[in-house]
């Protein structure tokens, strides 16, 4: 049709189009989207931006990428392949010495493959949500993972079935550890945190590992070394690094003065905010998916929230009350181990989870949050740290940091469940309970 533009199909990474000149500037335009999602994030950087800090037009990055999404994946797709190379080479894992040192050896890899892509995995963190457009791509590196990693375990004794569990329980808490290292910097070194994950994960997968293994540390490998990790001059600063004082925020109650019916139609669009954020996350949800999910109009949203941010607020509220109580009951099981008790804790914990999985993540997730959405999972973290302190016990003998297992064990039961979803290896409900449970014996009750 006359007058219509249509843009030409853009030159990909191995075009013969485009030459030297071409591929250089193609470079240019993924290292500034790099810079650009770590300073930004995804849904805070434009194309626009993009274009300007490589120095070059609009029309010019069109030539080389169709969306922010096509630099986005290709982007992923290097630091998804990059981690790969490294687990390819992973050697057998097991209860000696010689597992326990290609353990450590992959998580200081990782750790510095992570440093070079640290934008892209933070982001990665954030955009795994179910209905997101990316997940197909994250299902495929978990599933490309867990499959080599299977594998080690497999060749260190393991059953088929298991190592696939474990092999998917060590993805969540590799990912997470790497994520909090960057995003929250929790007062531990990375080597005292490198060590500590190794450590805990040992145990957490081959409990019957001489002490004197861990003891002994582990040893370098084919001359490479965790030193290989980058010191960040740096920092991102999380929002959970800076809790503020939750008698500072006023909470108001939602359901404040209302008739049963306004009730009903509160709480209403609250669970359907609820299930609206944890399929999306919040930075990505509106206000027209929420009203859809609940089956009202705009105008009666409207009447009783100015915003999704008055949404996630209340939520916010209502997380802290129901997961910050049951705490209390973890921490008794560092003096009286209950394993039935224990599962049962999980299980209950999981169903919140689920329920409140949107305003867990908007809480860990990197960019800006409301303070009055922050403040109550304060109560929740120091709740936390309690039930840790209870359960650790006294110093151990080998490099376990009581901070960095509570760093895991906050990974464990807010990260954990997400891992490995819509692939053949997201676990079942009692998979992850039971994995969940004997990291909690094997690790933190392991006096």
């Amino acid at each position: 049709m006359a007058g219509t533009n249509v843009r030409r199909t853009s030159y990909g990474p191995s075009s013969p189009v485009i030459g030297s000149r071409g591929a250089r500037t193609r470079q240019q335009i993924l290292d500034t989207a790099l810079i650009r999602f770590k300073e930004s994030g995804f849904h805070g950087t434009s194309m626009e931006d993009i274009a300007a800090g490589a120095a070059t037009s609009r029309a010019t990055l069109y030539q080389y990428f169709e969306s922010k999404e096509a630099i986005f994946l290709e982007l992923m797709e290097s630091a998804g392949t990059a981690i790969m190379r490294v687990t390819r080479r992973l050697g057998a894992l097991g209860p000696n010495a010689e597992g326990f040192d290609n353990l450590h050896w992959w998580l200081g890899e990782w750790s510095w493959v992570f440093d070079r892509y640290a934008a892209m995995f933070i982001e990665w963190a954030n955009v795994n949500s179910p209905k997101n457009p990316l997940r197909p791509l994250l299902a495929q590196f978990v599933a490309g993972h867990n499959a080599r990693f299977s594998t080690a375990l497999e060749q260190g004794g393991l059953s088929t079935a298991e190592a696939r569990t474990l092999a998917n329980f060590v993805l969540a808490l590799a990912n997470r550890y790497n994520y909090i290292r960057h995003v929250y910097r929790p007062g531990i070194t990375d080597a005292e945190l490198l060590d500590s994950l190794a450590v805990a994960l040992q145990l957490a997968m081959f409990p019957d590992t001489p002490r004197e293994v861990l003891i002994a540390g582990p040893r370098s490998i084919d001359g490479s070394d965790t030193a290989r990790i980058t010191a960040m001059s740096v920092h991102t600063v999380g929002p959970l690094s800076t809790l503020p004082d939750p008698d500072q925020i006023v909470a108001t109650d939602p359901f404040a003065g209302l008739s049963p019916q306004a009730t009903n139609t509160v709480r209403g669009l609250l669970d359907a905010a609820a299930s609206v954020f944890s399929e999306v996350g919040y930075d990505v949800a509106n206000v027209d998916q929420i009203v859809t999910e609940a089956g009202v109009a705009r105008g009666t949203f409207y009447r009783y929230f100015d915003d999704k941010l008055q949404l996630i607020t209340a939520l916010a509220n209502e997380c802290a009350a129901a997961m910050a109580g049951p705490f209390g009951e973890l921490a008794g099981f560092g003096e009286r181990p209950d394993p039935a008790r224990l599962r049962a804790w999980l299980l209950h914990f999981l169903a919140q989870h689920e329920r409140y999985s949107g305003v867990l993540r908007a809480w860990t997730e990197g960019f800006p949050v409301e303070m009055a959405v922050l403040a109550p999972s304060r109560v929740i973290v120091n709740e936390l740290g309690g039930a840790v302190r209870e359960l650790f016990g006294p110093p151990r003998d080998y490099r376990l940091s009581r901070r960095a297992t509570g760093i895991m064990l906050a990974a464990l039961l807010e990260h954990y469940p997400n891992e490995g979803k819509g692939t053949e290896y997201q676990p079942t409900p009692d998979i992850l309970v039971e994995t969940q449970a004997r990291f909690i014996e094997r690790v933190l009750l392991a006096r």
